[in-house]
């Protein structure tokens, strides 16, 4: 470019200064902050520790309260328990067997066997039955009759009837009654005596034993065993 004619030419510009780049200064802030909130974290971190250290120390203190109090439970079991058990047990079980046991027993005893008297003659064989109203044939192979003779030496009657007897075979088989004929009806009163004619139809190769018979007017009793011969 021309200047205009007579004036002098402008002098030549320096050469601009470079600008000086921040980066460092950046950089040193952002190492600062990074330092700054270490610092934090640390304090915080030793502060939680001493926080965790306090409530540590102080469980123990709280431990002993609670196993002072479980030494008072087992305080209350030993009063109730050895009061209440050895009073049950003492009490109730020394009472109720003696007064049940020795009532019942003695029943049994005299009813059976103290207050009579009996004897059965040798059995009788025979393959019919003569029963005053017909003769019947033995349908299993043979009859066998006893006569059983009763005497009551009690104070009470005993009872006599076809149901109160059975036949016992040496192998220990029993063989109902089929046919009786008594000398009296209704129970043997003290003192009394009477007699019992028994059948029963049993295979040909028994063998008579005893008689069974059980002296009680009502039901239950035991039975009693009268050898035969």
């Amino acid at each position: 470019m021309s200047t205009p004619y007579g004036m002098p030419p402008e002098a030549p510009q320096p050469p601009a200064t470079p600008r000086k780049s921040r980066t460092g200064l950046y950089v040193g802030i952002a190492c600062g902050c990074l330092l700054l909130i270490a610092v934090v974290i640390a304090v915080a971190g030793a502060g939680l520790w001493m926080f965790s250290r306090d409530s540590g120390e102080d469980g123990p203190t709280t431990g002993p309260s609670t196993s002072e109090s479980s030494t008072e439970v087992p305080s209350d079991e030993p009063t109730e328990e050895p009061t209440e058990e050895p009073t049950d047990e003492v009490t109730e079980d020394p009472t109720d067997e003696p007064t049940d046991e020795p009532t019942e027993a003695p029943s049994d005893d005299s009813t059976n066997m103290a207050h009579f008297e009996a004897e059965a003659s040798a059995p009788e064989e025979g393959t019919t039955l003569d029963t005053g109203s017909e003769t019947m044939t033995s349908a299993n192979g043979k009859y066998i009759g006893v006569k059983v003779l009763l005497t009551n030496t009690g104070d009470r009657g005993i009872a006599l009837d076809l149901d109160r007897f059975t036949f016992l075979d040496v192998d220990g088989t029993e063989y109902q009654l089929m046919h009786g004929v008594f000398s009296t009806i209704g129970p043997i009163e003290p003192g009394e005596e009477a007699s019992a004619e028994l059948y029963a139809d049993v295979p040909e190769d028994a063998e008579l034993e005893a008689v069974t018979y059980n002296p009680a007017s009502g039901p239950g009793g035991q039975s009693v065993s009268i050898p035969v011969g």
